[in-house]
């Protein structure tokens, strides 16, 4: 019975590790669509749209009637265009990274590290 056990942890562990590894691609596959969608946003149509923070309900708020006034988007810092770019500089050597099957660890602590600085300038 002992081993049963020993043996069912190890499969949950496993099953969990790889569970964790396929959320975090698919996480980083739609963080990358959403980049492209915006950019291709902003370059071919100027309109700039930020990444929500958080999930729109589907139901609008009780007692609104009408849609809220949408404000002009503000122009965007020089800091936070210089960030863009290195946030896309970076993620084609991710994917070349990966293409030729190089360590590619580095490079998305190094886009996490851009993104978090991105948003940071963003809020200010």
């Amino acid at each position: 019975m002992i081993d049963q056990y020993r043996e069912a942890k190890d499969a949950y562990l496993k099953l969990r590790s790889q569970a964790k590894k396929e959320l975090i691609s698919r996480f980083n596959e739609l963080a990358n669509e959403l980049l492209r969608v915006q950019k291709e946003l902003r370059d071919d149509f100027g309109v700039k749209i930020s990444l929500p923070t958080k999930a729109k309900n589907s139901r609008p708020a009780k007692g609104s009637a009408t849609p809220p006034a949408q404000q002009p988007p503000a122009p965007e810092s020089p800091k936070v265009v210089a960030l863009e770019k290195k946030v896309a500089a970076e993620k084609k050597k991710l994917d070349q990274a990966i293409a030729s099957g190089k360590a590619d660890k580095s490079i998305r602590d190094r886009i996490y590290e851009l993104e978090d600085e991105l948003r940071l300038a963003r809020e200010k």
